[in-house]
């Protein structure tokens, strides 16, 4: 058995024949001891806690029915008895309290902080026991003073490594600990400003003063407005490096079916420039959207926000590859080098090299540029490489034919070299995104273990390839609920490749479904920063407001997305859900409606369903929740979770429930984002439903802690009944 007095006060018991301690006194009793450790407390003093009002006599009666009925309902003596003392028999009660000391004596400060899960008997309170409740808050201040001094050791032992992000973290947990300790918010700020740059530590000054005007009705500290004024100020003043942009290279091979060729090379190119340091590459994303867009130079570099572009083409023929390539000014639009280049494919690793290299001679970096191991030969094996760079190609589409079609190459390129580990972690992003059922094809059962296998082996070959890490991660959060190990992978990605925007989405979704809000927008910020035009990542932020139950501010950033890609099916999606939130049903409806019927899949189907719950119209809703769930019995998979929520809403908890089961036995991914849906919050309590929590091991989420739930309840203040129309 064992106590854990962190975050509240329960007694786990794994036996499936045991009994349930309900009385307050009897569970005060246990805390007692457990935070006594081997030092036995004496009966006197027991009383003076726990009956300080009552007669002696009948006080020590009580003492004696207690020990009785914890011996009668745990089925075991949990205590060891000296003549005038008490302690718990460690042979058969454990306690969060001695693990916590223990690590901390050891010098295990990492596991010391993870045991500690909230304030030491939080929201405990045992009425007619003053004594009790001035020694439990005297006990509360210390661990929480241990748990500080634990974390801000961790924030500066990783900030003296480098590990700038692992820093950020612990002050990030130091800040929550204490919200009105200014000197932690500035540090927090100071070691954001090193992780996501400028403008993430700019967000959270912004965001922390609004919380603590919400929550506690109080102004930010002036220490921490004038750091964030001197952050503004640095970095207005400080020059930035330069920055560069690798646009598509024009496929001039007669046949169109070659692009994945020029495609490729653009890509591995803005790659080995992104290992330069010294200077910002803008990502894949960004630059592929505006292909084909009809730009000039000029109107590119503004749209992308960079100093130089690099322009070219490729003519593969056969085995014979023609490149020409030119670094151009965006200023004034005039080529500064080019250079053309006639190789074969054996050669084309060499070639990538010595055009990766021109280039860097070619800007003002001056000494901070370094162009040392800029191109890595990724396979030995130049048809094994072909295939990977088709595999890229059709996974980059995000569609299901697309990474169907992805499998295929990247398969084949394994078997030409078994030990091409980029081809593996490729396999392991198709066979995952397959195995989401927001967009994938696939039961998560059958796709996700055959994504992990391929991370696995990817990494197994290559220990540091921050793709096999950052897709290891996707599965340990989507599929297996190891929060601890995704986040671990998630972060080890980001340490083999900064400024990855992709690897920054996936940890800010993850933060993000954890409850970690705040950190979760500063990162898909700074991803946004390095990816602008990227369009998942702007739909991010709305669904991480979303997630926040921020809702007014998640609509206005998917509709603007809505008014740039009119008719972007996934945005719509979430534009329908966040007007449901906000009682706005017949709104969410109408807009899920003018989506033509042959787009219209079963994920926005079910949204219907709930807003149309909301509106009243139950009998329609009703039907459609009816064919949906026929559908699903008989056509290809599709995540049931938003129509659990539909159902929920009907008032069908059962089948709710059921829903949410099926979703569970299936490892739904949408199930990692329970606790962040306003649709389930009418399950709460029903056995059912918390034991499906307690079965995914949620860590403690903000929504929990009474500052938190006031700053949500602020903002989300009317009941959907009572909201207006508009």
């Amino acid at each position: 058995m064992r106590l854990r007095a962190f975050g509240g006060l329960t007694l786990e018991d794994g036996r499936p024949d045991a009994g349930t301690i309900t009385q307050p006194r009897s569970l005060a009793l246990l805390a007692l001891l457990a935070n006594a450790g081997e030092r036995p407390i004496s009966r006197d003093k027991v009383l003076a806690y726990l009956w300080p009002e009552t007669e002696p006599a009948k006080a020590a009666h009580r003492l004696a029915q207690s020990l009785y009925a914890l011996r009668h309902e745990l089925g075991v003596d949990s205590l060891v008895r000296a003549t005038n003392d008490l302690r718990l028999n460690p042979r058969v009660i454990g306690s969060d309290l001695q693990d916590f000391t223990d690590a901390l004596e050891r010098g295990d400060l990492r596991a010391a902080v993870a045991i500690y899960r909230g304030p030491f008997l939080d929201g405990f309170y045992l009425g007619g026991a003053a004594e009790f409740e001035r020694w439990a808050e005297a006990e509360r201040a210390e661990y929480l003073r241990k748990y500080r001094a634990a974390l801000e050791t961790l924030a500066a032992a990783d900030g003296q490594r480098g590990d700038a992000n692992g820093s950020a973290e612990w002050w990030r947990r130091l800040v929550e600990a204490d919200l009105l300790n200014a000197r932690i918010a500035v540090a927090y700020m100071q070691a954001l400003r090193v992780a996501a740059g400028n403008a993430g530590a700019l967000q959270f000054a912004r965001d922390h003063a609004r919380r603590l005007r919400d929550e506690f009705d109080s102004e930010p500290d002036p220490v921490l407005t004038a750091a964030a004024e001197r952050l503004k100020s640095t970095a207005s003043a400080a020059p930035a490096g330069p920055s560069i942009a690798v646009l598509p290279f024009l496929n001039l091979t007669p046949e169109r079916e070659s692009e994945y060729f020029s495609d490729g090379m653009t890509e591995e190119l803005a790659g080995a420039l992104a290992r330069v340091q010294g200077l910002r590459v803008v990502s894949r994303t960004s630059v592929f959207a505006l292909k084909d867009k009809g730009l000039d130079a000029r109107q590119i570099a503004e749209r992308l926000g960079v100093e130089f572009l690099v322009e070219g083409s490729v003519r593969k023929v056969g085995d014979r590859i023609r490149l020409n390539a030119q670094l151009v000014s965006a200023a004034d639009g005039c080529d500064l080098w080019s250079e053309s280049y006639e190789r074969t494919m054996e050669h084309v690793f060499t070639l990538q090299e010595e055009l990766s290299r021109s280039i860097v001679a070619a800007l003002p970096l001056g000494r901070s540029g370094s162009a040392a191991d800029l191109v890595r030969q990724p396979t030995p094996v130049v048809d094994a490489y072909t295939l990977y760079l088709r595999g890229r190609y059709s996974a980059h589409k995000r569609t299901v034919e697309g990474l169907a079609l992805a499998l295929e190459y990247f398969e084949q390129a394994v078997e030409k070299d078994p030990g091409f580990a980029h081809a593996h972690a490729g396999q392991a992003e198709c066979w995952a995104l397959r195995g989401f059922l927001e967009f994938g094809d696939l039961l998560p059962c059958d796709a996700m273990p055959r994504a992990k296998a391929a991370a696995m082996e990817a990494l197994r070959l290559d220990p540091g390839l921050a793709e096999g890490h950052t897709w290891l991660g996707v599965v340990q959060f989507l599929f297996d609920w190891d929060w601890a190990g995704a986040e671990r992978e998630f972060r080890r990605a980001l340490q083999l490749q900064p400024e990855h925007a992709y690897g920054e989405t996936w940890y800010a979704t993850f933060l993000s479904a954890m409850g970690r809000h705040e950190e979760a927008m500063q990162r898909i910020l700074h991803a946004h920063a390095l990816e602008p035009l990227s369009l998942s990542i702007r739909l991010c932020i709305g669904r991480f407001h979303f997630f926040a139950r921020r809702y007014d501010e998640a609509l206005e950033i998917i509709e603007e997305i809505l008014r740039d890609e009119a008719g972007h099916l996934l945005s719509t999606i979430w534009a329908v859900r966040t007007l449901s939130a906000l009682g706005r049903f017949a709104d969410a409806v109408e807009l899920g409606r003018r989506v033509s019927p042959e787009l219209q899949t079963a994920y926005l189907r079910s949204c219907i369903a709930y807003a149309l719950a909301g509106m009243g119209a139950a009998g329609e809703a009703r039907r459609l929740c009816a064919e949906l769930r026929q559908e699903a019995d008989t056509g290809r998979p599709f995540t049931l979770f938003v129509l659990a929520g539909a159902l929920a809403r009907l008032g069908d908890l059962e089948t709710a429930l059921d829903t949410l089961m099926e979703c569970r036995r299936m490892r739904d991914g949408q199930l990692v984002f329970l606790l962040a849906q306003f649709s389930f919050d009418g399950l709460r309590g029903q056995p059912r439903y918390e034991r499906l929590l307690g079965e995914m091991r949620f860590p403690p989420q903000p929504f929990a802690t009474p500052r938190l739930a006031s700053l949500i309840g602020s903002r989300t203040s009317l009941t959907h009944e009572d909201r207006p129309a508009r």
